[in-house]
């Protein structure tokens, strides 16, 4: 592992990718919970769509951007 030699840019990027997948882990949790615990036996609670899922989506969509982003620059850089 050679991270000392990554630039600021690539350390901010690498910290932030880990800090939405983190998010969205958390996201996907809470809403297994939410179906699978809270919700355990009413089939009804699956006819809405809790807060947490769009939101584990969305980041999870944005996690995967940065990750195409960081991927490029170290193609371009090597």
């Amino acid at each position: 592992m050679h991270y000392s030699e990554d630039t600021l840019t690539i350390k901010f990027l690498v910290t932030g990718v880990w800090i939405l997948d983190t998010l969205r882990l958390s996201f996907v949790c809470h809403y297994l919970y939410y179906y699978l615990i809270t919700n355990y036996g009413i089939p009804a609670s699956l006819l809405y769509s809790v807060w947490s899922y769009p939101a584990s989506v969305l980041v999870h969509v944005r996690s995967f951007r940065l990750n195409i982003i960081y991927d490029k620059n170290q193609q371009c850089c090597r």
